[in-house]
């Protein structure tokens, strides 16, 4: 392990270490709501962190989340083409709402038809008052598309992108690591640091079409790309170098079950298909020191969450458990 992240995180400092402490209960403590929430079906409260309780934060495993499930099962497993599996990948990742994507339709990138993608948006925004991106994060690589209506300059944006998208698909999928595939994703228009490897860490996942294998040839844990959150909350742990950030997510992952084990914190791993415990991957210890940051943030009065979280709204825990029934990589006990 880099010898840089063992002098950062291993440090003598109380800050550090109480930082650190902090980072690995705040996991725990979210992972056991969804583990009472979901599995075990228990009504609200799940826990009694007034801060968990009250504001939304993503899943500790990033395959937990609806959406990404929905990238899994109604994307990634279809009989079609890895190019049009990633092309829909992208859609649906800009879009960020699966209810836009399904009423779209799996698009087929020889037969994409920009006018046609921008009446449907515009039909199900205009028409039939629907919401039709994400709220949750923030996308601004179509604002240079030239209108002031954002379903427009989406649908001049996969215009362009279908019109290229050969030679970008080439290189994305004769790429040699996550870094390059990674870089080949960043330089289609519209996709900058966020997305791609939002976009990336999905063609990742193990799926029943390729026999357990994901649709590009790496491992996950191999490289990770820190975004912005991401990057705080590893400031936040007092690491504050930008050539140091890969190397702390590195330590985090290899040493999960051992800091679990100094905190005396048994962590409620889910398990995959097989049964078999899944530990977090190097995508989700990125994902947790994002959330990790604005759960810090929060604690000391510094700001607020952008959503807060009221279980009367959205699915209940029974139609979240149903998709987790009908994932082939996860294991309900």
């Amino acid at each position: 392990m880099s010898t840089q992240a063992n002098q950062i995180l291993d440090a003598d400092s109380k800050l550090i270490q109480e930082k650190r402490n902090q980072f690995w209960r705040f996991i725990y403590k979210r992972q056991k709501v969804w583990q009472k929430r979901v599995v075990e079906l228990e009504k609200p409260p799940w826990t009694t962190d007034d801060i968990i309780r009250s504001n939304r934060f993503t899943n500790v495993y990033r395959e937990l989340d609806p959406g990404t499930q929905y990238a899994i099962q109604n994307i990634l497993e279809l009989d079609a083409s890895k190019e049009n599996k990633i092309f829909n990948i992208m859609i649906y990742r800009l879009i960020g709402r699966s209810e836009t994507h399904e009423f779209l339709g799996f698009q087929s990138i020889s037969e994409f038809d920009a006018d046609e993608f921008e009446r449907r948006l515009k039909q199900r925004r205009d028409r039939d008052g629907e919401t039709i991106f994400t709220g949750a994060y923030m996308v601004a690589g179509y604002s240079q598309m030239g209108s002031s209506d954002k379903v427009e300059n989406i649908a001049r944006l996969f215009d362009e992108i279908s019109s290229s998208y050969h030679e970008d698909i080439i290189q994305i999928l004769s790429s040699n690591s996550l870094k390059e595939a990674y870089e080949a994703i960043q330089s289609i228009p519209g996709f900058g640091k966020f997305l791609s490897y939002q976009v990336l860490v999905d063609l990742l996942y193990p799926v029943e079409a390729y026999n357990g294998s994901s649709l590009l040839p790496f491992n996950q844990n191999e490289w990770a790309k820190a975004g912005p959150g991401a990057q705080k909350g590893i400031k936040s742990l007092r690491a504050e170098s930008e050539l140091r950030y890969l190397n702390v997510m590195e330590w985090l992952y290899e040493n999960q079950e051992s800091e679990f084990e100094r905190l005396d914190i048994d962590f409620p791993y889910i398990k995959d298909g097989c049964g078999k415990k899944k530990r977090l991957s190097l995508p989700n210890i990125q994902n947790c020191l994002c959330e990790f940051y604005k759960y810090d943030k929060i604690k000391q009065d510094n700001g607020r969450a952008r959503r807060r979280f009221d279980p009367r709204e959205g699915r209940s825990p029974q139609e979240i458990r149903d998709i987790y029934l009908s994932a082939p990589n996860i294991t309900l006990e």
